[in-house]
């Protein structure tokens, strides 16, 4: 019987950036939930985003595979240290930070990167920021069609900046099987950060799609969780 399965956004998005990979893993005979963050809001945290991940892990109440995308893979690294709850971790195009590294950092390293991030940000009184719309189209959701683009970029909101420079503690990929999907048309890390980042795990596979494959590859993401849950 395959493991139920966790999906944790990303930055800048919600539980709703996940809803064609519930349909495609619900199909495949896959008990998948989400979590909204935190971070969402001015006074989120990584730490209350791992918070909320370790409480919906407890709610399942079994070995679950948690899946993350983007900054939501800095929250399944912190949430799944020393967490029995945690069967597989699944990063998408996600941070996979090494110890005291935070997603800024990573940014900071990457080897090809291709475009700087504030520039695509606007910044807010309260800590948060949100993605500029046009940013968004051609650096996150680079391979979308206007259909596919127009009802995520109408969802799209704050994330806490903070959380970007927060440090990881606990480094859950090194105490759990884990998978990395790199996505092969990714402009927000590249595909050689990625490729670093995957260095670190069991399985790896690759899709060709930008920042946002849960919207223009569901069923091919949805495979890769399968593959972990099954």
């Amino acid at each position: 019987m395959a493991k139920p399965v966790l999906l944790v956004h990303g930055a800048f998005t919600g539980s709703w950036v996940w809803d064609k990979v519930v349909t495609e893993l619900e199909q495949r005979g896959i008990q998948a939930t989400t979590v909204d963050l935190p971070s969402q809001g001015a006074d989120g945290t990584l730490e209350r985003d791992a918070q909320t991940v370790r409480d919906a892990l407890e709610v399942v109440d079994e070995p679950t595979v948690l899946v993350g995308h983007s900054y939501g893979g800095a929250v399944i690294t912190r949430a799944s240290a020393n967490n029995d709850g945690v069967a597989h971790l699944v990063y998408v195009c996600a941070a996979l930070p090494q110890p005291g590294e935070a997603v800024s950092d990573l940014l900071g390293r990457d080897p090809e990167p291709h475009d700087d991030l504030a520039e695509a940000l606007e910044q807010r009184a309260d800590g948060t920021a949100t993605f500029k719309r046009e940013a968004a189209q051609e650096t996150m959701f680079n391979d979308a069609t206007e259909e596919q683009l127009a009802p995520v970029l109408d969802k799209m909101g704050p994330h806490a900046l903070g959380t970007l420079g927060e440090p990881a503690t606990g480094l859950g990929w090194q105490q759990h099987p884990a998978t990395y999907v790199i996505t092969l048309q990714d402009k927000q890390f590249s595909v050689a950060l990625q490729q670093e980042f995957a260095s670190h795990v069991d399985t790896v596979v690759k899709v060709d799609a930008g920042h946002g494959p849960m919207f223009t590859k569901p069923a091919e993401i949805a495979d890769a969780i399968a593959a972990a849950a099954n």
